[in-house]
């Protein structure tokens, strides 16, 4: 099978030299993302390993289709860059990466959780102005507050055991609740977690269900001075709405890893006031944000993780012609 493969990073090419002898497998690698605009550079290709900066419509998958292409693999848990219904439609196949490191990215979660509640943000600014002084940097402890996760799949369940380790108080919401995640806080529901939480960390999957799941109508069941941590997907956040709720007071703090139009400069180099977006330059200047470039699940074993899996997916499709981890209807969950 010959593979053109998206978003590879320099110290990730060993991994797909030692893959060819493993694999059987002969590579391409592409600098641009695969969108509209990209599809017609991929020739004679029998696979295309995927990553989330990649917009794969129907018009890319009827092209793709056109082109000989059979497999999609997408590097990833989340699947809302790829509309499944055209590879279906089409006749191609699409698998993703169910699980790879959750640790990586709860690890990260926490991290920016603590950052807020610290004023990271600030504090660094002081110092690097030569303010040594501790004038409004009065943080909170993360073992003190009471934590919501929203999504209680692989990476929640880890965010919420390392906030037990904390103290923290934790309640869950989820459509599907497992028993797992009830031995590692208590199941309300949707409102209940939002009215009694001091910190809402989002760990659900992008759906149509979820889409701007935190709006104003969420906000506004939140406790004042609340704090909000998304490291899934950017599309389950009106950003707007939570400038607004940071400006009012309302929420204390917000803390990203994901952006809803973060295509335009993710991945980029690009100076922030080069950036279009008028709502993202606004939080991302705030003393009270922090934010970080999709680079959460970003860590050596995470990485390795899912190359392998991935060429496990493509091998598996060469050698049957089916996947264990097909991408269903609904799309990936994180």
């Amino acid at each position: 099978m010959h593979i053109r493969v998206y978003g590879v990073q320099v110290d990730e090419l060993a991994a797909y030299e030692k893959a060819e002898g493993k694999y059987g497998f002969t590579f391409e690698f592409a600098e641009a993302p695969l969108n509209e605009d990209t599809v017609d550079q991929v020739h004679n290709c029998d696979g295309i390993i995927l990553v989330t900066t990649c917009n794969v419509t129907e018009k890319v998958v009827k092209e793709l289709a056109e082109r000989g292409v059979k497999y999609l693999a997408t590097r990833s848990a989340g699947s809302d860059h790829v509309d499944y219904d055209a590879v279906v439609k089409y006749g191609l196949h699409c698998a993703n990466v169910p699980f790879y490191a959750p640790e990586a990215i709860a690890e990260h979660t926490i991290l920016m959780a603590l950052w807020v509640l610290r004023h990271g943000k600030k504090s660094y600014e002081m110092v690097k102005s030569g303010d040594f002084t501790m004038k409004g940097l009065k943080g909170r402890q993360l073992g003190q507050l009471t934590a919501g996760v929203l999504g209680t799949g692989r990476i929640g369940r880890t965010t919420m055991t390392l906030l037990n380790g904390f103290g923290t108080k934790v309640l869950g919401w989820d459509p599907y609740p497992n028993a797992a995640a009830e031995k590692l806080g208590t199941y309300v529901s949707k409102e209940e977690l939002f009215a009694q939480s001091d910190i809402v960390f989002l760990h659900c999957p992008l759906t149509d269900d979820s889409y701007h799941l935190i709006c104003d109508e969420t906000l506004a069941l939140m406790k004042p001075g609340a704090v909000l941590v998304n490291t899934a997907r950017g599309g389950l956040v009106d950003h707007a709405a939570v400038l607004k709720a940071l400006e009012s007071g309302k929420l204390s703090g917000f803390a990203f890893d994901v952006y809803e139009n973060e295509a335009e400069f993710v991945r980029k180099k690009l100076p922030v006031d080069q950036i279009s977006d008028p709502v993202f330059k606004a939080l991302f200047q705030r003393e009270d944000t922090a934010y970080s470039a999709h680079v959460a699940f970003y860590t050596d074993g995470a990485i390795n993780s899912m190359i392998e899996v991935t060429l496990d997916n493509l091998k598996e499709y060469e050698t049957t012609g089916q996947c264990r981890n097909e991408i269903k209807v609904e799309g990936g969950a994180v």
